[in-house]
């Protein structure tokens, strides 16, 4: 208690040191002590600079972008029992699909993995459930369109007369929405009816009938 006071005693004496007389009315004196009560002065000084400041929103992570069709590395391989079984036709350049048909098995059948050209892909918005990787007959000696190519040894062309078939499985995945058929070479996709509809894709147009040759003169 005596530390108190003598701390409180010797507050005021240093109040009262800086202190002085002053007149407030007209013949009464008045003792005024200086005081700084909520001036507001210095009020946050020892807070950062941005302390006050509203926080700035986080900034939003951009999505990634969808990965290029034919592009994505090879997904785990399905293994289902059926499987459907295209005919594809590759004639002057264009692919298509002769017929389709449902095949299955009494053992779960696995997705071969193949180096190819060509491609069936199965997929799901942004995700690519399965790959069947192809290749047609003779068409690794075909120029690819727009792409000059220097071999060692001139290779075969077949031109536009080039025409090739190749029998291709893909899985018969309920999680699937889409079938892409990819030409990897000149970066083409087509996209095919999924579930398939057993209907053949329209081919190339057929050449016209030759013309009969004018009647002989007697």
């Amino acid at each position: 208690m005596t530390v108190v006071r003598v701390s409180w005693v010797l507050g005021f004496v240093a109040a009262c040191s800086s202190g002085h007389y002053a007149t407030v009315e007209p013949g009464h004196a008045a003792f005024v002590l200086p005081h700084h009560l909520a001036e507001g002065k210095g009020e946050g000084e020892d807070l950062p600079p941005d302390a006050g400041a509203p926080a700035a929103p986080a900034p939003v992570a951009a999505r990634p972008a969808p990965p290029l069709t034919g592009s994505a590395p090879d997904p785990e391989p399905l293994s289902v029992r059926d499987q459907w079984q295209y005919a594809l036709l590759y004639q002057g350049g264009t692919v298509s699909v002769e017929h389709v048909a449902k095949r299955s098995s009494a053992k779960p059948v696995t997705t071969v993995r193949h180096m190819g050209r060509f491609a069936l892909e199965l997929w799901i918005g942004h995700e690519l459930i399965d790959r069947a990787r192809f290749d047609f007959p003779l068409i690794a000696g075909e120029e690819t369109p727009g792409r000059t190519r220097r071999p060692l040894h001139d290779a075969p062309s077949l031109g536009s007369n080039a025409i090739a078939r190749v029998s291709v499985s893909i899985p018969d995945s309920p999680r699937a929405t889409r079938l892409v058929l990819v030409d990897r070479a000149t970066g083409k996709a087509q996209e095919l009816p999924w579930p398939p509809d057993g209907e053949p894709s329209p081919g190339p147009p057929a050449a016209p009938p030759a013309a009969a040759p004018p009647p002989s003169a007697p």
